[in-house]
Parts: C-alpha cells; structure tokens; sequence
C-alpha cells in the first residue's frame, strides 16, 4: 500500500458510514420493541449494547495482534497503521463495555462492581492496552513499529482468558451459557451485526488519517503528521468521533496527501 489515497476511499467510506447508522438506527428500533425480560424489567436491554460492543473489543484487539504478527514479519507500515487504529478503537469499544456493565449488574446482581472473573480480567484487558497507547504515544524512535507490535502480540495472551474465565473460574456471577428465543435473539444478532460494520467504518476512518500521516512523514512534514497524531488521540478518547470522516487533517486531499 503506498502513500497515495485512491479516489475511492472516501466515497467508499461513506457508504459504510451510510449502512453502519442505519444498521445502528434499525438495532435501536428493534431494542426498544423488544419483549422485557420478566426479571429484570427493562435495565435488561442494556446487554444489546453490552454484548455487542464486548464483541467488538475482541475483534478489534484480535486485530491488532495479527497486524502485529504482520508488520514483524513483512516491517510494511500499513500493518502497523491497523494495528494501532484496531487497538484505539478497542480501546474505545471496551470502555463502552465497562460503562455499560456496571449499569446491567446494578440491577442483576444488586452491585455496580464485584470482583469476579470476567469483570476483573476484562479490568486487566482495558489497562493493558491503555498502557499500550500510552507505550506507543511516547515512542519517537524508530524501533517505535517494533516494539508496539510486540506488545500487540504479548497482550493479547489476555482475550482468551476474558473470554474463557467464565469456564476457569468458580465463583463468576456471568452465566455460562445464556439462551435467547423469539425477537430477543434476532435483536441481539441485529446489534451486533450493527456494531461490528461500526468498528469497520470507525477503522476504515481511523486507517484514513494514518495514511495522511505517513505521506506527511514521506514529505518531511512533521507539522502535520503531528497534528495527524493528535486527531487520532482525540478520536481514540472519544472527542472527536466522527472527524476523521470529514476533511482531511491538514489540507490534504484524496490523491497524494499536500
């Protein structure tokens, strides 16, 4: 991949934008005309948003490991560019999860926070890959691609224990096994269908603005591949969600970045 964006990408990104909010606005209408649980009444319809954006972490950080895997192996720096936009935009979808959380086991469990397995290993995941932001951001050198994606690779030991705690654990309050019927389960499929092309056009967005910065860099200039980096901090924290499918950062236009 050069540093040269094709003509395609941005009408190619509204599209996928264009489909990611009506799947979003379809999955909200289905959640509010969904059946309310018997138990827990309607706090229950926060595991459609819940549940989806967990998935959604995984795969974004399971991203960013085979990126890392990739850019070792071929030192391209495209692979490195999804694997830094994967990890921010897990980043983000994992504090969606532990926002969320808490307000389903308020009303589940009668707590909003308790030290069992799934909540403290998915605490662990959100602090390690916060670190590797951090990691990352203070990295000016050139073994800066190299060690970040050894820490992509060395961090993700972590989703498969998330993910199997549940099973390992005695003593976790999550259900081993939950069975959904009727339009729960259509609803709860259609969500997570929806957040899953969100993380695709959030990283198709977050791919833009790195591709912006390597021409930057190409050029030598450093003015604007920092302000590049600082739009990606401030998508990555949530300030700016949307602007990286706006103009471009800089001035720069769909062809070679000037």
């Amino acid at each position: 991949m050069s540093v040269t964006i094709p003509s395609w990408w941005r009408p190619a990104g509204r599209v996928l934008w264009g489909v990611t909010f009506l799947l979003l606005a379809t999955s909200l209408w289905m959640i509010a005309r969904a059946p309310v649980e018997a138990q827990m009444g309607i706090v229950q319809k926060i595991v459609y948003i819940h549940v989806p954006s967990a998935i959604a972490t995984l795969l974004a950080f399971g991203l960013t490991f085979a990126a890392s895997i990739a850019y070792l192996t071929t030192k391209s720096w495209t692979w490195d560019a999804i694997a830094a936009s994967a990890s921010e935009l897990g980043l983000v979808f994992a504090t969606v999860v532990m926002v969320t959380g808490p307000l389903w086991a308020r009303s589940a469990w009668n707590t909003w926070w308790t030290w069992e397995p799934r909540l403290t290993t998915f605490l662990i995941l959100w602090i390690l890959y916060a670190g590797y932001q951090v990691v990352r951001a203070s990295l000016h050198s050139s073994a800066k691609r190299t060690v970040s994606s050894i820490l992509g690779i060395v961090l993700f030991v972590n989703l498969p224990i998330v993910w199997m705690s549940v099973q390992w654990w005695r003593g976790s309050l999550h259900p081993r096994n939950v069975t959904m019927t009727g339009d729960m389960r259509t609803t709860l499929l259609v969500s997570m269908t929806a957040w899953i092309v969100f993380l695709l056009a959030a990283l198709f967005s977050r791919l833009r603005l790195e591709w912006v910065r390597e021409a930057a860099m190409e050029r030598g200039d450093a003015g604007l591949a920092a302000r590049v980096a600082r739009r990606a901090l401030d998508i990555a924290s949530g300030r700016a969600s949307g602007g990286a499918t706006g103009g471009s950062p800089g001035g720069a236009s769909e062809g070679r970045a000037s």
